[in-house]
């Protein structure tokens, strides 16, 4: 058992790891040229009259894998020395790769709006007239469009922000590029020249294209564009591999965890028996270790609960939300567990003496303490394991495999238009994947033997998380891609392997048999049959109580209650109302079995309220 409790302290401590590992990091930038960050200037180039440019020279050789080899001799005039100065190159829906500037140090800004290279060489940023040698690939993706193929290039951006004295613009199509609809748009601000500032010439058997003039103005730009018959491309960027590597990365995972859920994540199955009344041997205070394997806090009060029916103390309420435990008789023939937790609580405490609430919060911590060890004894065969060790590893490797999973499928989704992979973002959301799961896992474990507001919160916490996690994920894929089967892939996926994690809990065969009984008996509390309700209340005088503990244990104390609003129920006589100047008798003259409840809801609830107070004192002390 020892063991068992060294690897739950390590699987605590993985899960907070995990949870605070979860943050969001920034993914810094590749130099184009390997130039330090250090070194890279963040002012914007200088534009306007810092430098002219007096010659844009292009030579484009268009490829039939629908790339451009462009190379660009760039010149300008300088009248001082400068810090950098940017160069607007194409921008659009393709790639740019083998960025190069002959002899200069630089670096590319590449992005689907704006790209430009800049130039931060101090030795060519001198005063006096400058020639840039720029060389770089165009890469445009795959056609979407069934029916034809386009050309579509756009030679002079009209990003630039400055004039330019001359332009000269040379194209070198294939030797099968049909040439029937070769056009040509030129204007400023997207309006069309009807000035003819530049001349366009085709030459039809060189298959070329040559695009002069003179004083173009800045935020001119230059288009050349041809309908292609349909599959003229060949070659061009797809990325409709990373659609079929999302689905088989999502749907694997998925596969392997019901595999392992099939081997070793399954219950034995038993067979259901109605249960109406206390089960003997399993007091309402061992509930807890029996379905979670833990000992809490309101384990500890329900035994409280044991004693005072038993007549070992009384409750009394001394004040609104205020209560005294009152040693009574001494827990004579009582197993040695419960001697010694009844010690520890009256230690120093004589018959008929209280303790206060100021003293109970660490009384009961020494008594869970002490009788954590002892409950755990006494199931510590294998079979009588809340958590079989098989699926437990099943289970954290089921996290490990999902987490990984979303965060590979959101590095993957940048692959589709060949954009660079966010490392960072792709780590984070694997993280923060592992760490919701493994708080909604934790808060579901709980939900049948403990469910108070807490927990509840924890599901809601961690439901949200993972939910969050896998549409963030899921709409980045669908942003990237264009279509929408990996993002159904992710959803789907990611919403039933979750399942699995959740449910993939085997339990000892004796365990199983104890918490089908639980259930059972937690399943009649809530729908009780008049028939077996009236029998056994008839039957025996206690048996109101004896099973509101068990209530208490699911949360179900109102629901039996009202059950027994109609019969005669008398009141507790270890627990009463003393409060000083407080006439309970005039206004609750009738108490009822549910005002009972209330009572004795009330009373865990506060003592539950003000022991977390007191765990959150001690942490803040060491």
């Amino acid at each position: 058992m020892k063991k068992n409790k060294n690897l739950n302290d390590i699987l605590n401590i993985l899960y907070f790891s995990l949870a605070a590992l979860a943050v969001i990091v920034a993914l810094v930038s590749v130099n184009n040229r390997a130039i330090p960050e250090s070194e890279r200037t963040k002012e914007e180039a200088v534009l306007g009259g810092a430098f002219a440019i007096t010659e844009y020279d292009m030579n484009i050789t268009v490829n039939q894998d629908h790339s451009y080899d462009v190379e660009q001799d760039i010149s300008v005039d300088i009248p001082k020395q400068v810090q950098n100065i940017k160069l607007t190159i194409p921008s659009g829906n393709f790639r740019i790769s083998n960025v190069d500037v002959a002899d200069t140090a630089c670096y590319s800004d590449i992005s689907p709006d704006t790209s430009s290279i800049v130039i931060v060489d101090p030795i060519r940023l001198a005063e006096g007239r400058q020639t840039f040698k720029i060389k770089y690939t165009v890469r445009e993706f795959e056609e979407r469009d069934k029916s034809q193929d386009i050309f579509y290039f756009t030679a002079l951006p009209p990003e630039w922000k400055l004039p330019i004295e001359k332009v000269d613009i040379k194209v070198q199509f294939p030797a099968d590029f049909p040439w029937d609809d070769i056009q040509c748009y030129a204007g400023q601000f997207g309006v069309m020249d009807v000035n003819n500032k530049v001349v366009f010439t085709d030459n039809k058997a060189d298959r070329t294209v040559h695009i002069t003039g003179e004083r173009v103005p800045e935020n001119y730009g230059i288009t050349i564009k041809a309908d292609l018959p349909d599959m003229y491309w060949r070659g061009a960027l797809n990325g409709g591999w990373v659609i079929t590597a999302i689905l088989a990365v999502m749907e694997g995972v998925l596969l392997v965890l019901i595999l392992l859920w099939f081997i070793g994540g399954r219950d034995a199955k038993i067979p259901k028996s109605l249960e109406t009344k206390p089960i003997e041997n399993i007091p309402p205070s061992e509930i807890g270790y029996i379905f979670n394997s833990n000992v809490s806090i309101r384990d500890i009060l329900l035994l409280l609960l044991q004693f005072a029916r038993r007549g070992y103390l009384s409750i009394s309420e001394y004040e609104p939300k205020r209560y005294r435990i009152k040693r009574k008789e001494d827990p004579v023939g009582e197993e040695k567990l419960y001697r010694n937790a009844y010690n520890i609580l009256f230690e120093d405490i004589y018959k008929d003496r209280d303790v206060e609430m100021e003293d109970l919060g660490e009384r009961l911590l020494r008594v869970r303490d002490s009788i954590k060890d002892d409950i755990a004894a006494g199931y510590a065969a294998a079979e009588s394991a809340a958590f079989t060790p098989l699926s437990q590893i099943f289970r954290y490797v089921s996290v490990g495999l999902l987490s990984l999973a979303l965060g590979v499928s959101n590095a993957l989704s940048y692959r589709y238009e060949y954009l660079s992979i966010n490392y960072a973002e792709s780590l984070t959301v694997t993280l923060i994947a592992a760490a919701a799961l493994l708080l909604l896992c934790r808060a579901l474990d709980k939900r049948e033997s403990q469910s108070d507001e807490n927990n509840i919160l924890m599901e809601i916490a961690g439901g949200a998380a993972m939910l969050g996690t896998v549409v963030y994920v899921a709409s980045g894929a669908l942003k990237r891609i264009a279509y929408s089967t990996p993002a159904i892939a992710i959803l789907t996926s990611s919403i039933l392997a979750a399942f699995f994690i959740v449910v993939m809990r085997a339990r000892g065969k004796e365990n199983a048999e104890l918490v089908m009984r639980l259930r059972q008996l937690r399943e009649f509390i809530y729908h009780p049959t008049p028939k077996e309700l009236l029998e056994n209340h008839l039957a025996d005088e206690n048996y109101y109580y004896d099973m509101l503990q068990y209530a208490l244990a699911f949360g179900a104390e109102e629901s039996w209650a009202i059950s027994f609003l109609t019969l005669n129920v008398p009141a507790p006589n270890w627990f009463s109302h003393d409060v000083e100047g407080y006439a309970y008798s005039n206004i609750r003259e009738d108490e009822s079995t549910l005002d009972y409840a209330r009572d004795l809801k009330t009373f865990m609830r506060t003592i539950e309220n003000a022991f977390a107070d007191l765990m959150r004192h001690k942490r803040r002390r060491y």
